[in-house]
């Protein structure tokens, strides 16, 4: 069986860890208050399927001894993305014999949970066996140590496959994750057309910063709504065309939210990010990739922009929740309408 080295301890990673090590070998890479906490104690996980403190192997990356049954699954924000290929890619790897065969970039399969559209792209530079995925799981990370998980009967879902062509080693692995995640109370899909369902995620995902604004549900509703048919036709201009909707939805028996877990609607990554008052958030790589997308295209996305505007203004002053600024985006989703 492989180890899982999981580089990034926040909802995804933490979660992913935690269910992985009751079948298999797992390595967290942590950084920061996230690997000071977790040399000392357990991770606090708790789920449908049960609470429990879960004591799992932690480094730093420079700590790090890679080995050729080592499978990464990159689990930071993709934000982040770049600095983490950098430091990851010419990582020796080892033999049984701990002889050194390769680096990691040549060697290793590398699996990808980030949102947005830019992560493949960015470890193509280094890496020569990606597998992208798109996750769904309704994890809450705002304590440090904690991560609480919604979903029954499931933990969550993901759908995952090879963004580029494939390779034997890339291959076996997907295969093997998969297997892996199921026997770990997720459901998987393996699809030939990653890039797609990544599509359609961020149909959703560039709807997630407007949880940080205050104002009426309906009316971030409606903005939303505007954002999602502004950033089609971006993804149109740029010949990206979305898996159908209901692609996500790969288990429909779930329910994702459990209140006595403090799960709750309307506080996704984005707004946990806020939440913590980070400095570093994913906006930039979901409504500013769109507005990016827009500009090499030769289209408009004034709501992706003005909402990314907005939210990089308030990070820079530490963040929080209930911010203005949603009636911004109104007047804006009114002109347009009125165009």
């Amino acid at each position: 069986m492989p180890r899982y080295v999981i580089v990034g301890a926040g909802a995804i990673g933490a979660s992913l860890a935690a269910a992985l090590s009751e079948r298999t070998e797992v390595l967290v890479i942590a950084r920061g208050a996230a690997l000071d906490h977790l040399r000392d104690h357990p991770l606090k996980f708790h789920a449908s399927i049960g609470r429990r403190d879960v004591q799992l192997p932690v480094a730093a990356i420079d700590e790090v001894v890679l080995r050729t049954d080592d499978v990464l699954v990159l689990a930071v924000k993709t934000q982040h993305v770049g600095d983490v290929a950098t430091a990851l890619a010419w990582l020796p790897v080892h033999s049984d014999s701990g002889e050194v065969v390769g680096s990691a970039g040549e060697l290793l399969p590398i699996v990808t949970t980030q949102n947005g559209l830019d992560a493949e792209r960015v470890l193509a530079r280094w890496f020569t066996h990606i597998i992208a995925s798109t996750v769904l799981i309704s994890a809450r990370y705002t304590t440090l140590g904690e991560v609480r998980v919604g979903g029954r009967p499931h933990l969550g879902s993901l759908l995952l496959g090879e963004p580029y062509p494939s390779t034997e080693v890339g291959a076996t692995a997907a295969t093997t994750f998969a297997a892996d995640l199921r026997a770990s109370k997720f459901v998987v899909s393996e699809v030939e057309d990653i890039t797609a369902i990544k599509a359609t995620k961020i149909l959703h995902s560039v709807r997630n910063g407007l949880e940080v604004l205050a104002g009426d549900p309906d009316t971030r509703a409606g903005v939303g709504a505007a954002i999602a048919d502004e950033t089609r036709v971006v993804l149109a201009a740029a010949g990206i065309t979305p898996a159908e909707s209901g692609a996500l939805a790969i288990a429909p028996d779930q329910t994702h939210l459990d209140a006595e877990l403090g799960v709750v609607a309307g506080q996704q990554s984005t707004w946990q990010s806020f939440a913590r008052g980070a400095r570093s958030h994913e906006v930039d790589h979901l409504n500013g990739e769109i507005v990016l997308l827009a500009r090499l295209h030769g289209v408009e996305a004034p709501l992706n922009r003005r909402l990314q505007v907005l939210l990089g203004a308030a990070s820079a002053r530490g963040g929080g929740v209930e911010l203005d600024g949603l009636d911004s985006l109104v007047e804006l989703t009114v002109a347009g309408v009125s165009r």
